[in-house]
């Protein structure tokens, strides 16, 4: 089980690391991704997703993948990344449940389940752990 999971998880991390590469190299995909736009006004709004929504997803993700390539940190990465995409998708949660029907929309339903999936994802080693703890 402990490697299956590690291997979903690094599925989960692959991703993630891809949208923050994609971010990085357009901040205009990822502004039409999250239904966000920079102020052409104000440009310094480009460097906001290339930085949170590029550099942080890219090397977050990138982190976890080494510590399963060095063997290193696995469970402490992966209960970070869970808690994140988890913290994600209770955010957008709460903004369906607060922010009124303007909010209601196909892709915020999207994105809360590829929130929650990842989140499960990289739960998936930490419960292992949990349950199967080593000798």
């Amino acid at each position: 089980m402990e490697s299956a999971a590690i291997g979903i998880a690094g599925v989960f991390g692959v991703f993630g690391a891809g949208l923050g590469l994609g971010a990085i190299i357009s901040p205009e995909w990822a502004a039409r991704l999250v239904r966000m736009q920079a102020d052409p006004d104000r440009p310094e709004g480009y460097a906001e997703f290339r930085a949170t929504f590029g550099g942080v997803f890219l090397f977050l993700h990138l982190a976890f993948l080494a510590s399963i390539f060095l063997d290193q940190g696995v469970i402490g990465a992966a209960a970070i990344l869970s808690f994140g995409w988890g913290g994600a998708a209770l955010g957008r949660i709460l903004s369906l449940a607060l922010d009124g029907e303007k909010v209601r929309t196909r892709h915020n339903y999207v994105s809360i389940g590829v929130e929650a999936l990842a989140a499960i994802a990289f739960a998936l080693p930490v419960a292992n752990f949990v349950i199967n703890p080593p000798a």
